[in-house]
C-alpha cells in the first residue's frame, strides 16, 4: 500500500506539472494580445495582494525577440506598507511559455513564467480578454478571493 501511495503521488505531481500544452512559436504568434509581428514589449501592471503588507505593485513586461525563439519577460514587484516603513522592490527576468489549457478550462491561454526553473520560481497568469492577465495559483487554478489578482495592460 505504501508503494502504491508513493507511485500515485509521483504520477499526480507529474500530471500537474504538465497540465498545459505548450504552443509552438507559430501558434503562439497568433495570440495578438501577447505577441505581435513587431515583437514589441507589452506591459501589464496592477496591485496584487500581500499577506504582510498593504499590497504589491507588480509590473510584468512580455516580449518575444524576432531572432530568438525564446519568450522573454521582466517583472518588478514593489512591496508597499511594510512593517519596516520602507518599500522593498524586487526585479526578475527570464523566459516564459504560452500554454493552452489549465486545470479548469482546456481552452484557456496561460502564461507560465520560468518554465525551466524550479516549480517554486514559476508563476502562472491566465489571459482574460485582450487587456488583462489574472494570476493563478501554482496548480493553475483560479485564486478564489474577493481580492484583486489582475494585471491590466498599459496602453
Amino acid at each position: 500500500m505504501k508503494y502504491f501511495l508513493l507511485l500515485f503521488g509521483s504520477l499526480t505531481m507529474a500530471a500537474c506539472q504538465n497540465m498545459g500544452k505548450r504552443l509552438g512559436n507559430a501558434d503562439s504568434a497568433s495570440l495578438n494580445s501577447i505577441t505581435t509581428d513587431t515583437a514589441e514589449w507589452i506591459t501589464y501592471t496592477g496591485k496584487l495582494p500581500c499577506a504582510d503588507c498593504e499590497g504589491i505593485i507588480t509590473t510584468l513586461t512580455l516580449h518575444q525577440q524576432q531572432k530568438n525563439p525564446d519568450f522573454q519577460f521582466k517583472m518588478k514587484e514593489t512591496y508597499q506598507g511594510m512593517k519596516s516603513g520602507k518599500e522593498t522592490t524586487f526585479s526578475s527576468e527570464g523566459t516564459y511559455s504560452i500554454l493552452r489549457g489549465n486545470a479548469i478550462d482546456p481552452n484557456a491561454t496561460v502564461i507560465q513564467l520560468n518554465p525551466d526553473k524550479d516549480r517554486n520560481l514559476q508563476r502562472f497568469f491566465e489571459q482574460v480578454g485582450e487587456n488583462e492577465l489574472k494570476m493563478l495559483d501554482k496548480d493553475q487554478h483560479t485564486i478564489e478571493s474577493s481580492l484583486n489578482y489582475s494585471l491590466k495592460r498599459v496602453p
